[in-house]
């Protein structure tokens, strides 16, 4: 596929501003979508079409796809990157903090399908990309959230990729493993020897945009990236198995393996 126009969310850092990077290195028209404005970045990439646009808000969503649709700039890829991670399961389960991250991880992403499924066939091809984790396979126990908003977006996504198959809508995912972002790195949360087995199993931010563009122009429907994090995630899922509590002590250096947050026995 012949990349003319592309559409990322969240590009105010990380991976996203990697790829509006790199698209506007390779001469691609970019649609830009974050909730907030950054002046500098806006000033560095004149060329860019920035939209402020909360993709929480199913009607900002919709507007903005109706408007593209109808000026005939409607992209030829999505790529869905905006997304969050808060710690909304240490001391206690805090549901305002998980469903903030379900808003913006999944109904950020699933607030696009709505309407780009509603648009009449053109014949012309789009991919649409979603930027989910290998957290399905084993996730931060800690960031509930973050994880379970990631396995539904990667179920949505193989329904869709199935429904859709053989029409212009192209339905395709990104396994990210790990990435040196902000969401990712929490350095302050884990122990030292954590912090350089994560290092060792994490892919450069340049490299993964320079993945994530390669595969949103092609046919392959799932990428999983960097694969040589698979053995960490199956090593963590393999304890979870076999070990009780083996996460809460794996994502904390206070605890011992087996050890995990316990509740005063008067409050179980």
């Amino acid at each position: 596929m012949d990349v003319k126009r592309v559409l990322i969310t969240g590009t105010t850092s990380g991976v996203g501003r990697a790829l509006l990077e790199r698209y506007v290195r390779d001469q691609v028209a970019v649609v830009s979508v974050n909730r907030r404005r950054v002046p500098e970045l806006e000033a560095r990439h004149p060329s860019v079409r920035f939209e402020c646009v909360d993709v929480r808000s199913s009607e900002g969503v919709e507007r903005l796809i109706r408007e593209l649709a109808a000026s005939g700039t409607l992209p030829d890829v999505f790529i869905l990157n905006a997304g969050i991670n808060r710690m909304d399961n240490d001391a206690r389960f805090d549901p305002s903090l998980y469903r903030e991250v379900m808003e913006t991880n999944l109904f950020g992403v699933l607030n696009f399908i709505g309407p780009l499924t509603a648009l009449p066939a053109t014949g012309v091809e789009r991919h649409v990309v979603a930027v989910s984790s290998m957290v399905k396979y084993a996730g931060n126990p800690y960031g509930l959230g973050y994880a379970t908003s990631k396995r539904a977006l990667t179920a949505c996504f193989d329904v869709w990729a199935r429904m859709y198959a053989g029409t212009d809508l192209v339905f395709k995912q990104i396994m990210l493993g790990p990435v040196p972002t902000g969401i990712y790195a929490m350095d302050d949360r884990f122990p030292r020897w954590m912090a350089g087995l994560k290092k060792l199993s994490s892919a450069s931010i340049d490299g993964t945009a320079r993945a994530i563009s390669r595969f949103a122009g092609n046919r392959k429907k799932k990428l999983l990236y960097p694969l040589r994090a698979l053995p960490l995630f199956g090593a963590m899922w393999l304890g979870r198995a076999l070990i009780p509590g083996f996460f809460p002590s794996f994502f904390d250096g206070r605890k011992t393996i087996g050890g995990g947050p316990r509740r005063p026995r008067n409050e179980r």
